[in-house]
């Protein structure tokens, strides 16, 4: 097996070979690391995506259509609002049956990703982001609780203000989406206001949704350093959830809804309200950095089973980040700590067959309809340290250590049957990391990067299978180790990168579920390994062209690890990720005309840890184009977009170990899209 991983992996590291060059590296600057720098300065593997590629023609369904074009990263589920984007970096986020897992995701320096360590990002406007960082992997430890990586997302701030005016964008399947913009910008302030109002009608069955958000984004000049202020406001009265279907219903009818999705009208609605500040000021020989942030969320959702599953919750969760940064000779420092809150109050109530609010089955004596009655706290302390030194002869060493405590509490406020399981969990986790970048020519770079990562159970995986409240007794943290190499260049337009990693796991998070249960609960396997290649190229042959290509290798296996029945796992490939995954883009923009086609292929997976139920690979093209105009103070835009242009049959999201063969969720066949936006620009 060794031999044929390395013959395919092979080629993509000669074809690298030549594109080493002499050159200027692009002097773009990153965040994500925490230190800023210079992109060509980080050793670690990271990716930038700016405005063109993350909104440019695009729908603003999920965060994949802007991320399918980064290596290493593994996109699905853009069309099940209910379940939102499931989003993986090198495996890491995979096995989330909704929402986004192993992964830290920021906005505008606001986390979206709780204590506990999970993320939602119903509430980021995808169509009005300024720009969006990717750290893949080891570098993913400076923030804690996180194992596969880093998603930074910038929104627009009022820099390059637009003016004032709108848009409204159409499509197939009932797609609208009107929205409105105000921005501005002066000498010491700036400032960008957006609303948009979606609705879906959907590709399958029970699929509705509709979604409103307000985002603001304003920065500050001041004589006392510079402020930056965000509002965002999200409203979610209706997301349908369609349920997956068997082998044999996606047979019958790829857009039905699972049978009780239909009959328990599965949904779910949410409202968040997310407030913060960032500060930045000189002090002393260095700079101060203060920030905070408060969200509110209230959610509610009837998922497609009988028994405990009406879900709902309203959390409150909040932090704080201290930090001081500050020159050492040749080293730049970093202190700093993150203080977070999450409180959860969380219910579960039945229903049963007969669609009574009751915890018993159709005949037997009605119970009372309350399953769980909980309040949920996570409380983390991260203090960290971070350094970026030039060692001279083109050589650069960042290096972090971080240290954090996490605390779980549960207070049962049910007590059934007069039994308390209130409880706590407690855990001091130390991450590290340290990488060496080396210019052996003029912008061409050579890096390694070494890190130690881990990774709670979130309030939800926490779920105890024995039927009751309380904590699972028996999970633990899964921890990571990491080491990845890579080269990164950039020579008379053509820009590259290849990166080769390898990841151990020890006690990974897995999910499964019970028969006749309906719900997802975890366990720890012994041990997994991940090895992969990651290769992008950016090519601009003449100015009116862009081409980018990603290729993804990656051979994630069990290396111990038991099915509940007790059969051997080992050596099987960790489920609902390909083992290759390619992006090929074409973009011309000759003025202000822009016409981009894209192809994607994401290789063959496996829905079920036993590797018996197989999917397919499949290929989707998808074509944009678009024209902009001004006439005076007004500036327009309009766009057409062409999504599965062959009309692919595919699937849009696996459900990975689902109870009774439902793993599937089917993609839309071919679809379009119409756009048009005017500015006002005083």
């Amino acid at each position: 097996m060794a031999q044929v991983t390395a013959r395919r992996w092979l080629l993509p590291c000669l074809l690298a070979l030549p594109l080493t060059a002499g050159g200027a590296p692009a002097p773009i600057i990153i965040s994500a690391p925490r230190l800023a720098m210079p992109l060509g300065d980080f050793p670690a593997a990271v990716d930038v995506i700016e405005t063109p590629a993350a909104t440019q023609a695009r729908q603003g369904l999920q965060l994949d259509e802007a991320l399918n074009r980064v290596p290493g990263v593994f996109a699905q589920n853009r069309y099940n609002f209910a379940q939102d984007v499931r989003l993986s970096i090198r495996g890491f986020g995979a096995r989330a049956p909704f929402g986004i897992r192993g992964l830290r995701i920021l906005q505008d320096g606001i986390p979206e990703t709780t204590p506990d360590g999970q993320s939602q990002v119903d509430a980021i406007d995808l169509l009005n982001i300024r720009s969006i960082e990717i750290l893949r992997g080891p570098g993913a430890a400076l923030y804690g609780n996180a194992s596969g990586g880093v998603v930074a997302i910038t929104t627009r701030n009022g820099s390059a203000a637009r003016g004032h005016g709108g848009g409204l964008l159409a499509g197939s399947y009932g797609f609208r989406r009107l929205e409105a913009v105000s921005e501005a910008q002066g000498d010491a302030a700036r400032y960008s206001l957006t609303a948009h109002a979606l609705r879906l009608d959907g590709y399958r069955d029970q699929a509705r949704a509709e979604k409103r958000l307000l985002r603001l984004h304003s920065q500050h000049d001041l004589d006392a350093g510079v402020l930056s202020l965000h509002l965002r406001y999200l409203d979610a009265p209706l997301t349908e959830d369609p349920g997956a279907l068997t082998r044999a219903e996606l047979a019958a009818d790829r857009r039905a809804a699972a049978p009780l999705a239909q009959f328990l009208d599965s949904h779910q609605r949410a409202e968040q309200l997310t407030a913060g500040a960032q500060w930045r000021r000189p002090a002393g020989a260095g700079e101060l950095r203060l920030g905070g942030f408060v969200t509110q969320r209230d959610y509610r959702q009837q998922l497609p089973f009988f028994g405990s599953s009406q879900v709902a919750y309203t959390r409150d969760f909040y932090g704080l980040s201290l930090g001081y940064q500050r020159y050492l000779g040749p080293t730049r420092l970093l202190l700093g700590v993150d203080l977070e809150r999450q409180r959860d109050d969380r219910t579960r109530h039945c229903i049963n067959a007969a669609l009574e609010a009751s915890c018993a089955a159709p005949g037997e004596p009605v119970s009372g309809p309350l399953a769980l009655d909980q309040r949920e706290t996570a409380q983390s302390r991260g203090v960290f340290v971070q350094s970026d030194t030039r060692l001279g002869g083109g050589w650069n060493l960042a290096a972090g250590l971080r240290q954090d405590r996490i605390r779980f509490t549960l207070d049962d406020h049910l007590q059934s049957g007069a039994e308390d399981l209130s409880g706590a969990r407690e855990f001091d986790e130390t991450s590290a990391s340290a990488g060496l970048i080396w210019q052996w020519r003029p912008g061409q770079r050579a890096f390694i990067n070494a890190a130690t990562a881990f990774e709670t159970p979130t309030f939800t995986e926490f779920a105890n299978p024995a039927g009751s409240g309380g904590f699972n007794p028996d999970l633990q943290p899964q921890q990571t180790r990491s080491v990845e190499v890579g080269l990164r260049g950039d020579a008379a337009g053509l820009g590259y990168d290849l990166t080769a990693h390898v990841t151990r796991v020890r006690d990974e998070l897995v999910p499964y579920e019970l028969p006749g249960d309906g719900r997802t609960y975890y366990r720890n396997a012994g041990h997994t390994l991940r090895r992969g290649l990651e290769a992008g190229l950016d090519w601009r042959p003449a100015p009116p062209w862009d081409l980018r290509a990603a290729l993804t290798l990656n051979d994630f296996r069990y290396r111990e690890f038991n099915a509940l029945d007790g059969e051997s796992l080992d050596g099987k490939r960790l489920p609902g990720l390909p083992q290759r995954q390619v992006f090929l883009e074409a973009a011309w923009r000759p003025g202000d005309v822009f016409v981009i086609a894209d192809l994607l292929y994401v290789g063959a997976r496996y829905a079920d840890d036993a590797n018996t139920e197989r999917v397919a690979a499949h290929s989707v093209m998808n074509l944009r184009a678009g024209r902009q105009w001004r006439a005076g103070p007004l500036h327009g835009e309009a766009f057409v977009a062409l999504n599965n242009i062959l009309d692919r049959a595919y699937i849009d999201n696996l459900r990975i170990n689902a109870g009774f063969g439902r793993y599937f969720e089917a993609a839309p066949e071919r679809n379009l899209l119409l756009g048009l936006r005017l500015f006002y620009r005083p």
